[in-house]
């Protein structure tokens, strides 16, 4: 498929989403309500979600001591067996930055990336590919409980053995990364990649020059190297480190 026709894609998709978080919070229900943080659910029982806001909070205070408190505001969480996937960074896009969705399901198994998605709250960001891979590489690294793409698997492991599936980084990092119509594996994929290569940016070069990319885009700028050679270089860590 041609980078044109998935950006067309990816329009369709958040244009649909936008109807479902466009004043996402009338008539919604505040189940519990703990410091800076609201579950809104007809769903969860009292007990649930005032044990699901109290980890919220918990995991919002990490999220806030490794990037800063670039979000004062009440974060909004609504659990909803409706929801097909956990979301925040599309609402962010579309006006609504500190509203997350967040499926039934995965509140009760402890499956839901829900560290990831505060991220998405915390540092939004155009270039999806950057965004993914930072929050799929903090809830790694921070998280309380193992999700979505690794699920509390070696997140370079897991990259390591999906390389082969995308050639050039190059085409996640202009606009390809894969949507939720998209296969589950191939999602997976994406995000994987995008979470082991951020970690490779950080964990190798520091975060001060990670938020100079997340801010300017530039790889040239904040690395004095291209893309290309940064992945490169990421690759062959990970075979390296595989020996």
């Amino acid at each position: 498929m041609t980078l044109r026709r998935r950006w067309f894609r990816v329009s369709l998709l958040i244009s649909s989403l936008s109807l479902s978080v466009s004043g996402c919070t009338v008539g919604l229900k505040v189940a519990s309500r703990c410091g800076n943080v609201e579950i809104l659910s007809k769903e969860l029982l009292v007990e649930e979600a005032e044990s699901y806001c109290q980890y919220a909070v918990s995991e919002r205070k990490k999220v806030e001591a490794f990037w800063g408190p670039t979000w004062t505001e009440t974060i909004q969480i609504h659990v909803d067996s409706s929801y097909p996937i956990s979301m925040a960074l599309v609402p962010a896009f579309q006006g609504s930055r500190g509203f997350m969705q967040m499926p039934l399901s995965l509140v009760r198994d402890n499956t839901g990336a829900l560290l990831h998605e505060l991220v998405h709250i915390y540092a939004p960001n155009r270039n999806v590919f950057l965004a993914e891979g930072l929050a799929v590489y903090l809830q790694d690294k921070l998280g309380g409980n193992p999700g979505f793409p690794n699920f509390g698997r070696n997140l370079n492991v897991s990259a390591r053995e999906r390389l082969s599936e995308v050639r050039s980084l190059s085409v996640l990092n202009a606009g390809q990364m894969l949507t939720v119509r998209d296969s589950i594996a191939a999602r997976r994929t994406a995000k994987t990649l995008a979470g082991s290569f951020v970690r490779f940016l950080i964990e190798e070069h520091g975060l001060a020059k990670f938020r100079d990319l997340y801010e300017t885009k530039d790889y040239a700028n904040a690395y004095g190297k291209s893309l290309d050679i940064l992945e490169k270089e990421w690759r062959s860590s990970l075979q390296e480190n595989s020996r």
